[in-house]
């Protein structure tokens, strides 16, 4: 289950104001030293360009179709709960190392693994995935 990310606020050095006015001078020295500045300069002096070029780079029908599948798979992962999830990428990281280890399954065993409930369980939700991108073909 995801836990909070704790939030320690900074304490406070002192209430002098030539503090504040020093601490935002080494702030802007560092935004000038990693060139912040200079590209948020570049930006606001193109600020009609910039704009243009990104209206009609999200205007093409790919853009459009990649920000809905974006937002559908953001909705699908969170409907999808924590711990279903975090138990697949675990059996997933388990299974990959063991068959690393292993001689690969027989068709055999591997039809004797199809009749357990669990395996039936999960073959019927990837049918219903399967089938579902064949209605949308």
């Amino acid at each position: 289950m995801a836990q909070p990310i704790p939030f320690v606020a900074p304490e406070r050095k002192s209430d002098d104001p030539q503090e504040a006015v020093r601490s935002a001078l080494e702030l802007l020295q560092l935004l000038h030293d990693r060139g912040v500045l200079s590209l948020l300069r570049g930006l606001v002096g193109a600020g009609d360009q910039v704009v243009g070029i990104l209206t009609s780079a999200i205007n093409t029908p790919e853009a459009i179709r990649g920000i809905r599948n974006f937002l559908l798979l953001s909705k699908f992962f969170a409907s999808i709960p924590p711990d279903v999830l975090n138990s697949l990428v675990q059996t997933a990281v388990a299974g990959a190392e063991r068959e690393k280890e292993n001689r690969a399954p027989n068709l055999l065993q591997l039809l004797r693994r199809l009749n357990s409930e669990n395996c039936r369980h999960a073959l019927a939700v990837t049918l219903d995935l399967v089938e579902s991108v064949g209605k949308g073909l």
